[in-house]
């Protein structure tokens, strides 16, 4: 028997105009208030799991996370109750907008600068959701809507937040019936140890979307054809590839140097320990990642293309010279000098120096002996030496 039916009022607010979703916990309605005539989201729970205190508990856990949060990037939750059959439901405010699974289905790969500011908006979200010690667990292209307001374009929205879905054998966010979260984007903990996941699930399942938006796949998934469930041996094969395998490479000619290489080392690492360790890492890593963009940084003049190859000594040195006066070549070393007298804002900009600098997997050298701060980098005619000196100089130019 339906929870609800068309036409009805729920609890004399909410009257049911139609079925807008359905996914693995409940059925989203399209729900008018019956006084202030506003239209909402409804979510209604699947009726075969309303008497189950453990999945009421984590149904409701989705309208503690969006009802108190307050993030712009999350949807809101506006109510709650029970319907006439005692099915928990949650009113949702009614988003225009498309999830970037069809995007991404629809136009492919994404521009690098549309990527990463999607990418940082869902990160803001979840450092908010972290901060408050809930964790999404099923974060996925499915699950992030893209809403386009006169004012901001890409306004990315949080959804299906904090819910953890048990995986049954008729639904594709399951396999098995202790493993938390859709195959494709889990990360490893989540199939070895789902019980003592934490906020870097998170972490690696943005690097799943991230890969996605630039790639226009995932990089682990069912073989084509495939269909859902997946029988035992399709899930299993698919489940060691995501523990064993790393994920493969792929060329995008317009991303910053080391983009790829971050996506893979530091958000799909294996080990939890070898990722980011909070989303404000990740966040601050994306800002850097944007920063030398042709757009941010129209002076850049290098092919990112050959990032991986060394410059010639003229080439070097006329780099160089587009960098400022701040910046000198000595026995092969690129040296940065800046001066000021607060220790605060010198220590500032080596922290922001050295953050970048983690995002390339550099190792420059950096001093500060009171007004003096000295950045060094080895080996500058390779282009990622270069790339982190670029990096620095915006950033001083913009902050400095």
């Amino acid at each position: 028997m339906d929870a609800v039916k068309i036409g009805e009022v729920i609890e004399g607010r909410y009257k049911i105009v139609r079925a807008i979703a359905a996914g693995g916990m409940g059925t989203v309605f399209l729900a008018e208030h019956w006084l202030i005539k506003r239209r909402f989201a409804l979510k209604v729970m699947r009726g075969e799991y309303a008497a189950d205190a453990t999945m009421i508990r984590r149904f409701m856990n989705e309208a503690l996370a969006a009802g108190t949060l307050g993030h712009p990037n999350i949807v809101e939750a506006t109510d709650m109750g029970f319907t006439k059959t005692d099915t928990p439901y949650i009113v949702f405010e009614l988003l225009d907008g498309m999830s970037l699974a069809t995007q991404i289905d629809r136009s492919g790969p994404l521009a690098v600068p549309r990527a990463l500011r999607i990418a940082y908006q869902i990160a803001s979200a979840l450092d908010a959701a972290h901060q408050a010690e809930i964790i999404h667990r099923d974060l996925k292209a499915d699950n992030i809507l893209i809403v386009q307001k006169p004012d901001s374009a890409d306004h990315v929205k949080v959804i299906d937040f904090g819910i953890s879905r048990i995986l049954t054998a008729s639904d594709r966010t399951a396999v098995g019936n202790t493993v938390t979260g859709t195959p494709e984007y889990m990360a490893p903990e989540q199939i070895l140890t789902p019980d003592s996941v934490d906020r870097r699930c998170d972490i690696y399942a943005l690097g799943i979307v991230l890969y996605e938006m630039l790639s226009g796949h995932v990089p682990f998934a069912p073989p084509p054809g495939a269909t859902f469930p997946l029988d035992i041996d399709t899930a299993h094969a698919l489940l060691t590839r995501i523990l064993r395998d790393r994920p493969p490479s792929f060329e995008r000619a317009d991303a910053p140097p080391g983009l790829i290489e971050m996506i893979i080392d530091k958000l799909l690492a294996k080990d939890a320990g070898q990722r980011y360790q909070s989303m404000k890492q990740v966040q601050r890593a994306l800002e850097a990642f944007a920063s030398v963009l042709p757009a941010a940084q129209p002076h850049a003049a290098f092919n990112v293309a050959d990032h991986a190859k060394e410059l010639a000594p003229d080439q070097l040195v006329a780099e160089v010279r587009q960098l400022g006066a701040r910046w000198t070549l000595e026995d092969g070393t690129l040296n940065l000098d800046i001066y000021h007298r607060e220790l605060a804002r010198l220590a500032a900009a080596a922290a922001r120096a050295a953050a970048m600098a983690d995002v390339l997997a550099a190792r420059p050298r950096i001093a500060i002996e009171h007004p003096h701060l000295r950045l060094s980098i080895p080996d500058p005619s390779r282009m990622t030496s270069l790339v982190l000196a670029k990096r620095v100089e915006q950033w001083l130019r913009e902050h400095w």
